[in-house]
C-alpha cells in the first residue's frame, strides 16, 4: 500500500470494535506483539468532554519550554489524519510526516492480521490510531507523551495506559448514546482512566461530577486535585488576548498572556499549570517547569486550531458542537465583540443536540445573518433541518436573514464577503468538520487557489 491507500483502509475501519463500543482485549494482543510500545516513555492522560486538546497543548507547551522533548496524540483532525500524531524535540515541532505514518500503519497492520487470523475481530478504527502513534513514540527519544482520550475514558482504546499523572477537564452531554444520558454517567465513564495511586487533576465545572471523581478516586487511593480550587483574575480581554494571574496553594504567576480570545482557555491553561506541578512537584525538575518564564512563554506561544481561531481579520473558526462548548462560545462572543451583530455559518452532525444549541445561539447572540451549510461527514445535518430551527428562534427577535446552501465552499465564501462588506465578524462554529473543511479553504490567511 501507498499512503493514500493505508489512510483509506483506516478509514474504512469500523468506528467502534464488535462489542458496540471501544475496548482493549484486542488491541492489548496487538499491543503485545508490537512489544507495548505505549510504556516506552513516561505519558499524561487526558479525558474530558470538552477542553482536552486545549489543555494538552498547554502542557506540551510548558514541558518543550523546560527542555523537554513530547509526543502528543490528539484527536480528532480537522485536515489530515497526521496532524493526531506529533512531536516535538528540541527546537523542531512536527506532525508524523506520510512515510513515517505508512512504516507504523505496516506495522500494526501486520499484527493485527495476525490476530485477525486467528479468529479475532479487527481492531477499532481508533484503536488502530492509537497503536501507530504508540508505534511512532517508542522509536523517539521522548521525555513524555501527552495522550488524549477519543471517546469517554474507561472503555477508550487509550486506557492501556499507566499515566504519570491522569486529567479529566470539562465535563458536559454529549456522545449520550455511548457515554449515558446524565452528567453523572459521563463523569463515571471519564473517571474510568482514573489508575490506582495515580494523582488526577480535575476541572469539570459541575458539581456532581466533582463528586463522582472523587468517589472514583478516593476508591483507587488516587489524590484528586480540583483546579476549581485555584483562583485567578482576568486583567484585560480585548478580541485577540487574554491577560490573566493565577494564584494556587503553591504558586502564584502575574500577567500571563494568551493569544485568543477565548474565556475557556484560561480554565485549560490553569489546568495545565496544576497538572505540571502535581507532576513535578519535590523534584529536581520542579523549580525549571514551573518557573515564571517557562510558565508565561508556555501560555504566549499557544494555539490550537479551530478554537476561537482568527484566521481572517473578519474571521473566527470555534469547533464547539455541544452545548456546553457553545455556552462558553457565546460567553466569549458576547463579551468581546458587543458593537455589532455578527453574521453566522453554522453546521452540525445529526448526533448533536442541534436543537438546543440554536434555540441558545439565537437567545444570546444578535444575529445579523445565518449561513447554513451541511457538515461534510457521513453524519452531516440537512441544512434544511437545521433552517426551520433557526427560523423558528429568531422570528420574535428582529431582523435575521437566514440562507442555506449545502455547499460548503459557496457557503463560507457568501457569509466571508458579507462580513467584509458589513466591517463585521464572521463566526463559523457548530462541528470540527465544518471547522477542518474551512481550514483547507486558507493558506496562512489567505485563499488558496481553489478558493
Amino acid at each position: 500500500m501507498n499512503y493514500e491507500e493505508a489512510v483509506k483502509y483506516i478509514f474504512n475501519i469500523p468506528r467502534f470494535s464488535d462489542r458496540g463500543k471501544t475496548g482493549n482485549e484486542n488491541l492489548i494482543q496487538v499491543l503485545a506483539m508490537l512489544n507495548m510500545p505505549h510504556r516506552a516513555h513516561r505519558c499524561i492522560h487526558i479525558a474530558g468532554t470538552n477542553g482536552k486538546g486545549s489543555t494538552a497543548q498547554f502542557i506540551k507547551n510548558i514541558l518543550v519550554s523546560a527542555g523537554m522533548n513530547v509526543g502528543i496524540f490528539t484527536s480528532p483532525h480537522l485536515v489530515r489524519v497526521n496532524e493526531r500524531i506529533a512531536t516535538v524535540e528540541g527546537s523542531r515541532e512536527k506532525q508524523i510526516d506520510d512515510n513515517e505514518f505508512l512504516a507504523v500503519f505496516n506495522e500494526v497492520k501486520e499484527k493485527n492480521d495476525v490476530l485477525v487470523a486467528g479468529g479475532n475481530p479487527h481492531i477499532s478504527f481508533f484503536e488502530f490510531i492509537f497503536a501507530m502513534a504508540a508505534v511512532y513514540f517508542a522509536k523517539r527519544e521522548l521525555d513524555f507523551v501527552i495522550y488524549e482520550t477519543g471517546l469517554g475514558g474507561r472503555l477508550d482504546a487509550t486506557n492501556v495506559l499507566m499515566p504519570d499523572v491522569s486529567i479529566i477537564t470539562s465535563i458536559g452531554l454529549d456522545h449520550t448514546k455511548y457515554l449515558g444520558d446524565t452528567i453523572e454517567k459521563i463523569a463515571y465513564e471519564k473517571a474510568g482512566i482514573i489508575k490506582k495511586h495515580v494523582p488526577v487533576v480535575y476541572n469539570t465545572g459541575d458539581e456532581q461530577a466533582d463528586k463522582v471523581i472523587c468517589g472514583v478516586a478516593d476508591t483507587l487511593g488516587a489524590d484528586a486535585i480540583n483546579v476549581a480550587k485555584t483562583k485567578y483574575i482576568i486583567n484585560e480581554i480585548t478580541d485577540k488576548t487574554i491577560d490573566f494571574s493565577v494564584s494556587g496553594s503553591y504558586y502564584s504567576y502575574d500577567n500571563l498572556k494568551i493569544n485568543t480570545c477565548a474565556l475557556y482557555q484560561i480554565d485549560n491553561a490553569v489546568t495545565a499549570i496544576e497538572a505540571c506541578y502535581t507532576l513535578f512537584r519535590n523534584t529536581d525538575v520542579e523549580k525549571k517547569v514551573l518557573d515564571a518564564a517557562v510558565i508565561k512563554k508556555s501560555l504566549k506561544d499557544f494555539f490550537w486550531a479551530g478554537r476561537m481561531e482568527r484566521i481572517h481579520e473578519r474571521v473566527i473558526l470555534d469547533g464547539a458542537h455541544n452545548l456546553d462548548a457553545i455556552k462558553r462560545f457565546v460567553e466569549t462572543v458576547s463579551l468581546t465583540n458587543k458593537e455589532n451583530p455578527i453574521i453566522l455559518l453554522y453546521g452540525s452532525s445529526e448526533d448533536k443536540d442541534y436543537e438546543n444549541i440554536i434555540k441558545y445561539i439565537c437567545n444570546n447572540l444578535r444575529l445579523k445573518k445565518v449561513y447554513i451549510t451541511q457538515s461534510s461527514n457521513v453524519r452531516g445535518l440537512k441544512p434544511e433541518i437545521i433552517g426551520k430551527i433557526f427560523d423558528i428562534n429568531t422570528k420574535d427577535k428582529g431582523a435575521c436573514n437566514i440562507i442555506s446552501d449545502k455547499d460548503i465552499k459557496t457557503s463560507f465564501k457568501e457569509a466571508f464577503y458579507e462580513a467584509v462588506r458589513e466591517d463585521t465578524m464572521l463566526y463559523c462554529v457548530g462541528s470540527l468538520y465544518l471547522v477542518g473543511s474551512i481550514e483547507e479553504l486558507f493558506v496562512g490567511g489567505t485563499y488558496n487557489d481553489k478558493f
